[in-house]
């Protein structure tokens, strides 16, 4: 729950967070990541295509890890999961802002 809260520290004060498929994907392929977080059941429902994000979640996931960033997955049952649900199942928080 700590990255959870990180993230909605940084979200609230403008800070380092993306969150959203299109932003986190964007910050991903700047190497802008330095957590990415995941809602479990959105990581299943996109690997077996039958999510609706345009871009391939795997692709993504690759390209944090290859820049040194950690995956942590959440469960859709807790809190933390809630909240990383009402923000489109994925996020990130970054090393740097993005402009």
């Amino acid at each position: 729950a700590n990255l959870i809260d990180q993230l909605m520290e940084n979200i609230s004060t403008g800070a380092n967070a993306a969150y959203g498929i299109e932003q986190v994907a964007e910050a991903a392929e700047f190497g802008a990541i330095e957590q990415l977080l995941l809602l479990d059941s959105r990581l299943r429902a996109e690997r077996q295509s039958e999510g609706d994000w345009d871009i391939d979640v795997n692709d993504v996931i690759d390209s944090v890890e290859q820049k040194g960033g950690e995956v942590t997955a959440f469960s859709a049952e807790f809190q933390p999961g809630e909240q990383l649900r009402n923000l489109g199942g994925i996020a990130g928080i970054l090393r740097y802002r993005l402009q």
